[in-house]
């Protein structure tokens, strides 16, 4: 069900923007005060790069672009021809100076919730590709399709920074392609796969060390010394929840121990202190420990052919049935139905006792 305007309008997104609309309609000769009026903007002249839009006028942009697109060619490949990496203003830049493939896509990582708040992106290594999984937590209508593939291929901009080739990768979108599978392939030089069970973008790990012809160390920190500003001050972010859901992700996929204790030594605080920030944030350990079992089962679920035991097993879960009942909590639907691709309820993930979930040494 689409997600209500009341709802998109308490999402912000960056003014920039809608430099991409703009583009095009002068590009195409047309008068770009008919971008801002269809979409119900009014803002001082010229923007500023600390205003904003709201996910309803961004909702509204995405649809006039649309209208202006070329028939004939990919909406999508119109749209990254006027999406520049600086679109995503101190986070583009961030990517674009870092040294190389892998702390590019870490820094979107971090701080990806600065400039898209409708999606959750979350980083799974699995047999020598690094799986970035991209969930997107409304649903933008008639524009939806079109917004995701924005929000999944919008990242690999970076690739034409790349100083050699990259070996190849694999896009995965859930919904049906809009256009021939074909043209999709051949605009970005990457195997596209619709219909599938994540939005995600599958990249070879020995690809990650490619350095950017663009890296800049003074600038990167810079950028990130910017946007850890911005994080601070941003009441909707979680910035510590996210840290030690990167933590538990490799714990989990080198299959290894970490405690409360380790945790809090890692993060330089105490163990109190810890699950004090946590609570502000409105998490819980063992809460954190149940998403990130969850969202690594979804990978073993669709990549391996490994039992519901022995997934609950490598996820982290004491045993099936409590697995079970997590995964139906979270997607409403049971791990095999999941896998087989059957029914399409999805919920958000709720809190889950401390003995649904420990993760195995």
């Amino acid at each position: 069900m689409p997600t209500s305007d009341r709802t998109l309008k308490s999402l912000t997104f960056p003014i920039q923007y809608l430099e991409i609309a703009e583009s095009l309609a002068r590009e195409l000769g047309m008068d770009v005060e008919l971008i801002y009026q269809h979409c119900g903007i009014d803002l001082p002249r010229p923007f500023m790069p600390w205003q904003s839009i709201n996910g309803k006028q961004l909702k509204l942009a995405l649809a006039y672009f649309l209208s202006l697109c070329p028939p004939g060619k990919l909406p999508l490949v119109t749209l990254m021809e006027h999406f520049p990496l600086t679109a995503h203003g101190p986070l583009g830049m961030l990517a674009l100076t870092s040294a190389n493939l892998d702390e590019a896509l870490q820094g979107v990582m971090r701080y990806a919730t600065l400039v898209m708040p409708a999606c959750e992106l979350h980083r799974m290594e699995f047999k020598g590709d690094i799986h970035t999984i991209i969930e997107c937590r409304h649903d933008f209508g008639e524009v939806d399709a079109f917004f995701t593939e924005m929000v999944v291929v919008a990242p690999l901009k970076i690739l034409s920074f790349l100083s050699r080739p990259f070996t190849g990768g694999t896009v995965y979108l859930k919904h049906a392609a809009l256009g021939n599978q074909a043209d999709y392939e051949a605009a970005f030089g990457l195997k596209f796969v619709f219909n599938a069970r994540q939005n995600k973008i599958v990249l070879p790990k020995v690809d990650m060390s490619i350095a950017l012809i663009s890296r800049s160390k003074a600038s990167h920190l810079l950028m990130k010394a910017t946007l850890e500003q911005q994080d601070r001050s941003h009441a909707r972010l979680k910035p510590l929840t996210g840290e030690i859901k990167r933590h538990l992700h490799a714990a989990m996929v080198q299959q290894r121990l970490l405690s409360a204790d380790t945790l809090a030594q890692t993060l330089a605080l105490s163990s109190r202190t810890l699950s004090r920030k946590l609570k502000e944030e409105g998490s819980t350990l063992p809460q954190l420990r149940t998403e990130v079992g969850i969202e690594y089962a979804e990978v073993l679920l669709l990549e391996t052919s490994k039992t519901i035991s022995q997934v609950a097993s490598a996820a982290g879960f004491a045993n099936a049935p409590a697995f079970a009942r997590a995964f139906k909590r979270a997607h409403g639907q049971t791990p095999s139905d999941w896998r087989a691709g059957l029914g399409q309820a999805e919920v958000a993930i709720p809190q889950e006792s401390a003995s649904s979930i420990s993760v195995k040494g």
